[in-house]
């Protein structure tokens, strides 16, 4: 493999942007605690389209194969990224390209991991590949992978509008939390336009009282969301997941 597209690799490009002070890639993490498959459709979605628009992402895969609903790995794997994270393979053993500006991880056992670890974030800056989002499919209710990926992250939720839906929301955002400080709270309701403001009201006075930051509503979409297949559950939303997009590249 060409030291260029090696990611243990050192190469011109990465010294030139060592010098200029290039930052590590703000690590966004997408989860719906109510249906965690839903974030794979959207994750890959998302990571192709910024790709195709000439950035580079790492998409980081937690959903576990009970949880998937049948939707397949992108590719094969040789390793599971937490044999990286704990060096006991290369970097570039436990990750594989999608395409030049699109790679994979699958993240399975991260969460089993019980010491410090470097960061991905971190890894990934001395690589020698410029990214510039890591996306992060959050798997089911797990949150002791967090500080494995980056010292803050951008938290993303998807949840319904109902109270047991919302509790169960908060409960996953206070253990994330818990586990990784927020640089950010976003937030995408699903539901009926009446209990979408019930909804948006009740989760920014809860967030006030359990959260360190402010949550951002980054939009709403149908309450279909929920029991739509996932090859269509996000084709109806074009100016949601573009705003979502841009909302990745955000550091």
């Amino acid at each position: 493999m060409d030291t260029a597209q090696t990611l243990d690799g050192k190469d011109q490009a990465t010294g030139l942007r060592h010098l200029f002070g290039h930052a590590a890639a703000p690590v966004h993490v997408l989860h719906c605690p109510a249906r965690p498959a839903l974030s794979l459709p959207l994750a890959q979605g998302l990571g192709k389209d910024l790709a195709e628009r000439g950035h580079t992402v790492m998409w980081v895969d937690e959903i576990g194969l009970t949880d998937r609903e049948s939707w397949p790995l992108p590719c094969k794997v040789k390793f599971d990224l937490s044999k990286s994270l704990q060096n006991h393979v290369a970097l570039d053993q436990g990750v594989t390209p999608l395409s030049s500006a699109l790679w994979y991880g699958l993240s399975l056992h991260t969460a089993r991991i019980a010491h410090p670890t470097p960061v991905l974030a971190e890894r990934l800056l001395s690589s020698g590949i410029r990214f510039d989002s890591v996306i992060v499919s959050g798997g089911a209710d797990q949150t002791q992978s967090l500080p494995h990926y980056a010292s803050t992250l951008h938290y993303t939720v998807i949840t319904e509008c109902d109270a047991p839906a919302l509790q169960q929301t908060m409960g996953w955002m206070q253990l994330a939390q818990a586990q990784c400080p927020a640089a950010s709270w976003s937030v995408v309701l699903v539901g009926s336009k009446t209990r979408l403001a019930n909804g948006t009201k009740w989760i920014e006075q809860t967030a006030s009282a359990h959260l360190d930051k402010a949550v951002k509503l980054l939009g709403s979409v149908d309450a279909k969301l929920m029991s739509a297949p996932l090859s269509s559950a996000w084709t109806s939303t074009p100016d949601l997941t573009d705003l979502l997009m841009h909302h990745l590249l955000i550091g």
